[in-house]
């Protein structure tokens, strides 16, 4: 199983990176602060011993050596006018006179000096000092800095992982939360006290816990329905069973036969009817909508039921149908259309007219199908897409059909509305779904 990366570990490790930077490069500046100090001190420390020791090349060509210290490693030479040495004290260092008065760094085989040349008239006198010197004073200045940076890496490291714990701590906070959860609980998270860099993670989830609340309560539904639905029939079966059990003649037995295969037909029916009705009430998958045309739909779907409406016989009508294209699952729109159809045709007395017709106005696209039917009483308007609930029981059904053309419209982001015809009997079912953005280009082409 793979690791994962720790928040925690990451800022720990992170911040101590950026003060053991901040510490390292707070040490290199007092390093170069340092160098820069003794320095200026050692030269001029350099040039006062060029001016106050001698006052002359050979004052200074007579005078014993003067009381240098080791660690400071000095050497006074002086020349002629010629360019001769005179004298060099420590003696031993062959360092090359330069030509001009003023401070210069030079190499020599014993290593890099520095050194202040005082040109005089009866010859040059010249203090010169090894480089090392100087960096060995300037890191003995900045040791102590870079000391105590050092002692502090592991300071700054404990007191880093506490302060990382406490920021993170709303976080171990709403796991805590949710772990204390019941496993169906779907009550809302408290956004009070929450950083806001956490509260578009709660919002999320509290959007996740809608849906998830959403979908309990479609399967309780779905569930309670089912069960309340299919009691009835099995009941039936159940006594058509035992009927046939005490059948005294065979023709008795061949009626509760047929009566048993009406009840299992009309089961199969229903239970394909929940399933389908599950499946359109669960949310879709989050995948780009496709341009589907809707005139070809519309005219796939009254040839799917034509020979229906022919059998009874009812007149279907198709108007001028715009070119449009819709965002819905094209098998979706399909069941959507069909299911109306089929319903307007079984409510619609044998010669009546069924109406279709489609425009598209502001970017949504309308779907009206008009019967020549009863029409629904007012207070059924609203109740009749409910599962189970039927305008009229002489008809067939299971009344599930508008609730799955409901379910279906919904998650297409769509409305349905049932409403009475005003200048005759019937009912109009009117849908209005989202049209889908097509260029000026693409139009022409489909024309």
């Amino acid at each position: 199983m793979k690791r994962r990366k720790s928040l925690r570990t990451r800022l720990t490790v992170w911040f101590t990176a950026l003060l053991i930077l901040f510490g390292l490069l707070g040490g290199l500046g007092a390093y170069i602060a340092a160098q820069q100090d003794p320095a200026n001190l050692l030269d001029d420390q350099m040039r006062e011993i060029a001016f106050n020791v001698v006052s002359s090349v050979d004052d200074l060509a007579q005078m014993p050596a003067p009381p240098l210290e080791a660690e400071d490693m000095l050497v006074v030479q002086a020349w002629d006018a010629d360019g001769h040495l005179l004298k060099s004290f420590p003696s031993g260092f062959d360092l090359p006179r330069q030509a001009q008065t003023g401070f210069s760094n030079f190499n020599a085989p014993s290593g890099q000096w520095r050194s202040y040349t005082w040109v005089l008239d009866d010859g040059t006198i010249q203090v010169s000092q090894r480089a090392s010197v100087r960096r060995e004073l300037a890191l003995m200045a900045a040791l102590p800095a870079i000391v105590t940076t050092l002692l502090l890496i592991p300071i700054s490291a404990l007191l880093v992982r506490w302060l990382v714990g406490r920021i993170l701590a709303p976080v171990d906070e709403l796991a805590r939360q949710l772990m204390a959860r019941q496993p169906d609980s779907t009550q809302q998270l408290a956004l009070s006290d929450v950083p806001g860099e956490i509260v578009p993670l709660i919002q999320a989830m509290n959007k996740a816990l809608e849906r998830v609340a959403d979908m309990l309560a479609s399967q309780r539904r779905f569930v309670s329905n089912a069960a309340h639905q299919l009691r009835t029939p099995l009941t039936a079966l159940r006594i058509q069973a035992r009927n046939l059990r005490h059948a005294s003649n065979p023709g008795a037995a061949a009626e509760v036969l047929d009566d048993m295969d009406l009840g299992f037909r009309r089961m199969s029916i229903l239970t394909s009817q929940l399933l389908a009705l599950a499946r359109a009430e669960a949310p879709s998958a989050a995948e780009i909508p496709q341009p589907v045309d809707l005139a070809d739909v519309l005219r796939e779907a009254l040839r799917g039921v034509a020979p229906l409406a022919e059998s009874k016989p009812v007149t279907l009508e198709l108007a001028a149908l715009p070119s449009v294209h819709v965002c819905a699952e094209r098998h979706d729109l399909e069941t959507i259309v069909s299911n109306l159809l089929d319903n307007a045709i079984r409510y619609t007395p044998p010669g009546g007219r069924i109406v279709v017709t489609a425009h598209c106005t502001a970017g949504r696209a309308e779907i009206e199908i008009a019967d020549s039917g009863p029409g629904l009483p007012d207070d059924l308007l609203e109740r009749v897409c409910d599962p189970f609930v039927r305008g009229s029981h002489e008809q067939e059904g299971t009344g599930l059909g508008l609730s799955i053309v409901k379910a279906l419209v919904f998650r297409a982001g769509g409305r349905l509305s049932l409403r009475n015809r005003p200048d005759r009997s019937g009912l109009i079912a009117k849908v209005d779904l989202p049209a889908f953005p097509m260029s000026r280009g693409s139009d022409r082409s489909g024309a």
